[in-house]
């Protein structure tokens, strides 16, 4: 009996732990390879940040496979995001990038499977973080039109 999506991507994580440092660091160089602007998105350590991807990617899949409601958790994850200059375009690179490097380090594994079930939860992910994204943005428009325009605001000085 084949295992659901969940379970194959616990197994995935499994696998990947030990390597879990060359597999973020393979990760980001091919990232950063057909996407260079993301680049200057990595303004602290980039070995944190190969750390953080990993435990991140973890943490959330660990929540789903246990029916935890990650919607808010995930729309300030892409408020960040936003804040930070993250794209929408950039995700579908990030998430084909990602499953490249997934493939790259698990050569044995049934890649159609894992491909399957990993997109599907990057999908999910992805919808709720880019709601959150855009609902930053808006926010941000907002404010530049508020004190960007000049409309309404006036400066009295006192004659003397």
């Amino acid at each position: 009996m084949p295992l659901n999506k969940h379970g194959l991507v616990r197994n995935c994580l499994g696998e990947l732990y030990s390597d879990r440092v060359a597999f973020s660091a393979r990760f980001y160089d091919k990232l950063f390879a057909q996407l260079p602007q993301v680049q200057r998105l990595f303004v602290h350590d980039r070995k944190k940040q190969e750390l953080m991807l990993y435990s991140t990617i973890s943490m959330t899949m660990r929540g789903m496979e246990k029916g935890r409601e990650l919607d808010a958790e995930l729309m300030e994850f892409g408020r960040r995001h936003a804040r930070i200059g993250v794209r929408e375009e950039f995700f579908p690179v990030f998430g084909a990038v990602f499953l490249e490097t997934l493939i790259e380090f698990l050569p044995d594994w049934d890649h159609p499977q894992v491909a399957s079930a990993w997109w599907g939860g990057y999908s999910d992910v992805c919808e709720v973080m880019v709601a959150g994204m855009r609902a930053e943005r808006a926010e941000m428009d907002k404010g530049r039109r508020l004190f960007g325009s000049g409309a309404g605001v006036a400066v009295h000085r006192a004659s003397g």
